[in-house]
């Protein structure tokens, strides 16, 4: 799969305003535990740190020899399945033609028959939620997913046929313009929390995506 060409920015001002708006969804960390959780709760974000770090380091030895891009991609999004205990996760890819991200695979519970609804267009006269994150390219958390001001920006296709209750969008970007997407879900609205540590090594998992498109071109 190779990257796409660039497209020069159209956006108009109404664009940027709506683009705005996104800044307190914005991706950051958040508390794992509470007082009182104890060594249990303590042990469990240990584990997810572990587990991720543990995946960037194969990613990291696949990507020294000849690597197939696909293989590379599953692993990422497995060691972010396996680590986070994501419901569904799904990698979309920038189709040139339409112009938009389209999903192309995914693992998790039924994820075969939402994988082929994803379709964030890049260039909306009134941006969704996903079309924004997109082009911004803003790492984006959304808690609860069932509040009145998330929902009015969702996609039409989201709620038709995903409507999670919390999920997670980490964009992919060359040269400031998204070629990709990274969409993780959960069951249960709260339920996705990040320390820093966690944040920062799923970050990383996503930046490796970027540097596999890269060295497979």
């Amino acid at each position: 799969m190779k990257a796409p060409e660039e497209d020069a920015d159209t956006r108009s001002e109404d664009d940027r305003e709506s683009l705005d708006t996104l800044s307190p969804l914005e991706l950051h960390a958040t508390r794992t535990a509470l007082p009182g959780d104890g060594e249990v709760a303590f042990r469990d974000v240990r584990s997810v740190a572990e587990t991720l770090a543990a995946g960037i380091q194969d990613i990291t030895n696949a990507m020294v020899e000849d690597f197939k891009l696909s293989d590379v991609l599953r692993m990422i999004l497995e060691t972010m399945l396996r680590a986070m205990d994501f419901q569904r996760i799904i990698f979309c890819m920038r189709d040139p033609k339409s112009d938009a991200l389209t999903g192309r695979f995914g693992l998790g519970a039924g994820v075969e028959s939402m994988v082929k609804s994803f379709h964030v267009v890049l260039k909306a006269a009134t941006p969704d939620l996903f079309t924004a994150v997109c082009v911004k390219g803003a790492d984006t958390m959304i808690g609860d997913a069932t509040e009145a001001r998330i929902i009015e920006r969702l996609p039409a296709w989201y709620r038709k046929t995903v409507n999670a209750p919390t999920f997670l969008l980490l964009p992919l970007m060359i040269k400031g313009k998204p070629f990709g997407l990274i969409y993780a879900d959960k069951g249960e609205k709260g339920d996705l929390a990040l320390n820093e540590k966690e944040l920062a090594l799923l970050r990383t998992l996503r930046n490796q995506a970027v540097m596999a498109f890269k060295q497979s071109n």
